[in-house]
């Protein structure tokens, strides 16, 4: 870099071929030993060259690339004084009984609660006791472990059994001098949450410490959002859902059918293996093992002896994962050298190359991108299966490696062949709420902008309004009408916009206990202190309303129930009166649709799928529910759901608006931009108001219909100012394009003097908003009228 900036200097180059140059510098650098430092010098250079893209870009490629290195993060406090970091918590770490764990890799799929201590501390008994506690009302919801920073001769261990904390003791050499407390720690005693992908936000203060620590209830995640993890990280989907012998059970001397069968009944498959408990999973994993191992013992030359081996290597995985032994991964790293060393069927070595990669990135000898592209490579390469690719994008979280998590994930999503097995895994990578959280830390909220602007990101997130469904084909299925007669999708759409509503009747009580029907899907009546009535609506009702106010009549509303007790599903109409069409699912969470949508807890939420006119998948939402929101006293959860509804429907009907008026069908482009929802009755715009006045203002052009338009144009400045600028006047250049259109109108109507006072304050534009969904439409229906109107005679 030196040596550039000298040449630089000498040939007088300006501002943009410095940036330039140093652009091509990290480049060069990337993937070898010098990128960090790479990164590191060029973050000092690009604001002194003003190259402000450029150095997000960097920042970027810190986050992402060398999250979990502490020697960047040192670097990047004491150079950058970030107020937090978000980091990846790695290294590994001795119990006393001489097993190493390894981060991020041994955690991965579970909740972390890393707590740094002395026994010097006053009231130490009593600071431990606020995990404890946690412990006990979050039974299963995350592991502890504890990082003595006195080196004691037994890391504490003692210590934590006389205060009754059966908690996992780590060695941390050197203490308070070491990097890890550096990095993570700085003061203690503190307890510090890692997420199941790895990543912990830490604070800079101690009032941020106190705060983080309070608030750390409600960011742990739900088991059965751990449990969908642990399954995938595990590699469930290589063994679950297909055939264990392919038919060669029949061939003399091969592992019988029952034999298999009773080694697959191991292995459950997705929703049912989200609702295991920790303790069940691991037996489950222990007993098909165990079974393995016979087998292999008893048949072994068996022709079909791979297909039990890939069943042993993912339970002893699957044990590993949930155990934290890695004992469990080495044996499972010789059954999979053992198994490459036969001829196997094309496609069968994918288990025993993911084992081998997973031992792999976890003694860490190798660059992880290089294990990644090698088991890739191994496995076919260019031709390399589905299966392949989806394993390599669980590989790739494994390693946070963000850029080839996004190529593996691209490569399996655009197969035109991906098997059944596959659908938990597709399901997975197309759920935005797991999109979001990806190689993300869990924010703790301390008051400040950053909380909002977070708080704000989090709950738009549900309706991922800028991110397709991932179905490009209608969606396909065989339901029931409450009359028994058999019903199809798509056809069930019969032409309209439906919001097709996944349900679980409520589990049956034991004897003398109460139906419990969750707020969420039901709604609730509750009475506050002075004992009034609270009605909360559910999310059913949300979309039973929007279905009533759709001014077009085209929206219709589904309630899928995942049983086949139709008299419950009857009474359960009956008693919460839902005016919709009620359709039972065969087999309930059997069905093949609730593993190709990735319906997840419908017991607890709503999963949703929108469904075009023509039964393709526009929208999807699946029960799985950030831990912000799993407070339903609040409603917000239910107000998320209403929204992601609501923008959607929204979304779907701006568009068949747009391309009335692209195709010049005049009339139905005023009709479908007066919807899809009436007016509030209070002025409270939304996002969508401006853009769909602003179509219909030019639809009025269009038409010659000049009073109407300006009305509308009047509305879409007034509306844009609501959202954008908090109802106030806003100089924005947005608002200077709706002023000049309206200029043009005036003319039209020979009113030139007013013509000039709207031209003169848009010439008063001094800001942008930045790019926004309701600018980008803005900007199409501009772009669209000016072509017509250039097309005209």
């Amino acid at each position: 870099m030196l040596l550039s900036e000298r040449e630089l200097s000498r040939k007088n180059a300006d501002v943009r071929e410095r940036t330039e140059a140093l652009s091509a510098l990290i480049a060069r650098y990337r993937d070898t030993s010098g990128e960090a430092k790479s990164l590191m010098l060029a973050s000092l250079i690009a604001p002194k060259l003003e190259a402000f893209d450029l150095e997000k870009q960097i920042f970027r490629a810190l986050d992402e690339r060398f999250a979990g290195d502490y020697d960047v993060i040192e670097w990047r406090r004491k150079h950058h004084g970030y107020a937090h970091e978000r980091v990846l918590f790695t290294g590994t770490y001795s119990r006393t009984d001489g097993t190493s764990i390894t981060f991020p890799i041994d955690g991965m799929g579970h909740t972390s609660v890393l707590v740094f201590w002395s026994e010097e501390t006053p009231d130490l008994a009593e600071r431990l006791a606020l995990i404890k506690d946690l412990q006990s009302r979050f039974p299963g919801w995350f592991d502890v472990f504890s990082f003595n920073v006195d080196e004691l001769g037994d890391a504490g261990e003692k210590a934590l059994k006389a205060m009754g904390l059966d908690w996992t003791a780590l060695k941390l050499p050197d203490g308070r001098k070491s990097q890890t407390y550096r990095v993570v720690a700085k003061q203690d005693p503190i307890a510090v949450r890692v997420n199941a992908h790895g990543h912990a936000f830490l604070p800079s203060t101690l009032i941020d410490t106190l705060t983080a620590e309070m608030s750390m209830e409600q960011n742990l995640d739900d088991p059965r959002y751990l449990a969908q993890l642990q399954s995938l990280s595990v590699g469930d989907f290589l063994v679950t859902e297909t055939s264990a012998g392919d038919g060669s059970s029949s061939v003399d001397g091969a592992v019988p059918s029952e034999t298999l069968d009773a080694i697959q009944a191991c292995f459950s498959s997705p929703p049912f293996r989200y609702r295991l408990s920790r303790k069940e999973a691991l037996a489950s994993y222990a007993k098909a093992e165990e079974l393995c191992r016979e087998a292999i013992v008893k048949f072994p030359k068996a022709p079909n002896l791979w297909s039990v081996r890939n069943r042993r290597m993912i339970a002893l995985l699957g044990m590993w994962e949930l155990a934290h032994g890695p004992k469990h991964l080495a044996s499972a790293s010789r059954e999979a050298r053992i198994a490459l060393a036969g001829a196997l069927p094309r496609g069968a070595d994918v288990a025993a190359r993911f084992c081998l990669a997973k031992d792999a990135l976890r003694k860490g000898e190798r660059p992880a991108h290089l294990v990644l592209s090698e088991f890739i490579e191994a496995s076919g390469g260019d031709k390399a299966s589905s299966s392949a690719y989806a394993a390599a994008a669980v590989l790739a979280m494994d390693a946070n490696a963000v850029d080839q998590f996004a190529i593996y994930r691209a490569k399996l999503l655009e197969s035109d062949a991906v098997a059944t097995a596959l659908w938990p895994v597709t399901s997975f990578l197309l759920d935005q709420n797991h999109s979001f959280r990806l190689f993300q830390a869990n924010y703790y909220m301390p008051p400040s902008l950053a909380r909002r602007i977070v708080r704000a990101k989090l709950r738009s997130n549900a309706a991922a309004l800028d991110r397709t469904s991932g179905f490009t084909e209608p969606l396909n299925g065989e339901l029931e009408a409450l009359d028994g007669a058999k019903l199809s999708l798509p056809q069930v759409t019969d032409g309209k916009l439906t919001l097709l509503m996944f349900v679980e009747p409520p589990a049956v009580p034991p004897e003398g206990g109460s139906v419990e029907y969750p707020t969420p899907i039901y709604g609730a009546t509750k009475e506050d202190k002075r004992g009034r009535k609270i009605e909360t609506k559910g999310a059913m009702q949300h979309a039973f309303e929007l279905a009533d106010q759709h001014v077009h009549k085209r929206l219709q509303v589904i309630a899928a129930f995942l049983s086949e007790d139709r008299a419950r599903v009857e009474a359960l109409m009956e008693k919460h009166e839902w005016p919709c069409r009620a359709v039972l699912v065969p087999g309930g969470l059997r069905n093949p649709l609730v593993r190709r949508l990735g319906v997840l807890s419908a017991d607890r939420v709503p999963n949703i799928v929108l469904l075009r006119p023509d039964g393709t998948i526009a929208w999807r939402l699946s029960g799985i529910v950030h831990p912000q929101l799993r407070s339903e006293g609040t409603g917000e959860l239910i107000h998320v759901i209403a929204r992601g509804m609501k923008g959607h429907v929204n979304a779907f009907e701006m568009e068949s608006s747009i391309r009335a008026f692209e195709k010049g069908e005049l009339e139905e482009s005023v009709r479908l931009f007066s919807g899809p929802f009436p007016p509030p009755a209070r002025p409270s715009p939304d996002e969508w108001t401006a853009p769909r006045l602003h179509g219909r203002a030019l639809t009025y052009m269009k038409q010659k219909n000049w009073e109407a338009a300006l009305a509308d144009l009047d509305a879409a400045i007034e509306a844009h100012q609501w959202v954008f600028n908090a109802k106030k006047p806003c100089v924005c250049e947005r608002v200077a394009k709706l002023r000049l259109a309206k200029a043009g109108v005036l003319e039209r109507l020979g009113r030139a003097k007013e013509a000039e006072e709207a031209r003169k304050l848009a010439a008063t534009a001094k800001t942008s908003h930045g790019e926004s969904r309701a600018g980008r439409l803005h900007e199409r229906l501009e772009s669209l009228y000016q072509k017509g109107s250039a097309a005209s005679p």
